[in-house]
C-alpha cells in the first residue's frame, strides 16, 4: 500500500498551531487541490471557517478525545477521503506514547510550537508533557518572543529533551531565527576556559549546537569516563536530569586521547580538551569530537546527577 504522508503539529492551546497550518496551506499549491485533510484535535480562537476551506480546497475534521482518535478512525477517514496528505493539529494533553497510526500513514514531519511568553512557568510545572511533546519533533518553534530575556535558557532546556531537532525563534516580522542573546556561565572571549561541573549540561548543549564558535578554545572540567571504544577513543560525559527524576540522560562526547594517560571506564578525571567537528567511526558521520590535551585522574567518587 502506498505511504500517506502525515504532518503533525503539536503545542498547547493558543500556541499558534492553527495559524501556522493555515499559512502552510495558503502558501503551498500542493495543499490546495482538494487532497488535503486537516484533523483538528482541539479548537482555539483561530478557526478553519468554511469560506477559508472552500478557497483553499481543504477539508477539516474534528476530534474531541483521544479515545476517538484511533488507528481505526484514521483508517476509516482515509478510506473516505483518500487524501494525498493529512495535517494533524494535535492535542498535547493526549498520551503521545499510546497514540497509534495505520502502518501506511507515515509521519513525515512533526513540529512543536511553544509560546515563549509563558514557557518558563509552564515548563516548571509540566516538564513531562513538554518532554513527550518535543522528543520526536524535527522542528521546535518558539513564538511570542518579544521582551523575553531567557530564550538562551529555554533553548538549552529543549535541546536537552531533543538533541536532533532544529530550534527556531519567531521574530516580530514572522521570520525564524536561531540567533539568541548569549547568557553563558563562562567567558568565551578567553582562550582557556575552566568551568565547574554543574556548568557541564549548559556547555554540552551549546557545543552541540554551535561547535564552530568553540574552535580554538581550551576547556577544563571534571567528568567521567563512560566507555573506551575499539578505535581507542574515550566517551566522557555526565548523567543529567532533563525534566524529572525518571528522565535522566547521559550527555557525552567522544574524545581522541592525545595524552599518554591511560584511563579506565568509570574513572573520574579532570579533562583539558579542544572542540572539533570530524568523522567518527562510531557514529559513521561527522560529529562533535573532543581532543584531550591533558588528563588528570582524580580520586574515585560516585557520579552525581546534574540538572539542566
Amino acid at each position: 500500500m502506498k505511504e500517506v504522508p502525515v504532518f503533525l503539529l503539536n503545542g498547547f492551546l493558543e500556541s499558534g498551531k492553527t495559524s501556522l497550518i493555515k499559512e502552510i496551506c495558503e502558501n503551498n499549491e500542493d495543499y490546495q487541490d482538494g487532497s488535503t485533510v486537516i484533523i483538528a484535535c482541539e479548537e482555539g480562537e483561530i478557526e478553519y471557517d468554511e469560506e477559508w476551506c472552500r478557497k483553499y480546497g481543504v477539508t477539516v475534521e474534528y476530534v474531541d478525545s483521544q479515545e476517538e482518535f484511533t488507528a481505526d478512525y484514521l483508517r476509516n477517514l482515509d478510506n473516505h477521503y483518500r487524501a494525498n496528505q493529512y495535517v494533524i493539529e494535535y492535542n498535547s494533553f493526549f498520551d503521545w506514547e499510546a497514540q497509534e497510526f495505520p502502518s501506511y500513514m507515515v509521519i513525515y514531519q512533526q513540529i512543536t510550537l511553544i509560546d515563549a511568553s509563558t514557557f518558563g512557568v509552564m515548563f516548571n510545572n509540566m516538564r513531562q508533557i513538554f518532554a513527550s511533546m518535543v522528543k520526536d519533533s524535527s522542528l521546535v518553534i518558539f513564538n511570542r518572543c518579544e521582551g523575553v530575556k531567557d530564550l538562551a535558557q529555554y533553548r538549552r532546556q529543549i535541546r536537552a529533551l531533543n538533541q536532533q531537532g532544529q530550534i527556531a525563534f519567531e521574530e516580530a516580522n514572522g521570520r525564524l531565527t536561531a540567533m539568541l542573546d548569549e547568557d553563558l556561565p563562562y567567558d568565551l572571549s578567553k582562550d582557556v576556559i575552566p568551568f565547574e561541573e554543574d556548568v557541564y549540561p549548559t556547555w554540552y548543549v551549546e557545543v552541540f549546537d554551535n561547535y564552530e564558535k568553540y574552535y580554538n578554545k581550551t576547556f577544563k572540567f571534571k567528568t567521567f569516563v563512560r566507555d573506551i571504544t575499539e578505535e581507542g577513543t574515550l566517551v566522557i560525559g555526565r548523567k543529567v536530569m532533563t525534566c524529572c527524576e525518571n528522565d535522566i540522560q547521559f550527555l557525552g562526547y567522544e574524545v581522541v586521547n592525545e595524552t599518554g594517560v591511560q584511563v579506565n571506564i568509570d574513572d573520574c578525571i579532570y579533562l583539558e580538551c579542544t572542540v572539533h567537528h570530524e568523522y567518527s567511526a562510531i557514529a559513521g558521520e561527522e560529529v562533535v569530537m573532543l581532543h584531550a590535551k591533558g588528563i588528570t585522574k582524580l580520586k574515585p567518587e560516585k557520579e552525581q546527577v546534574l540538572t539542566l
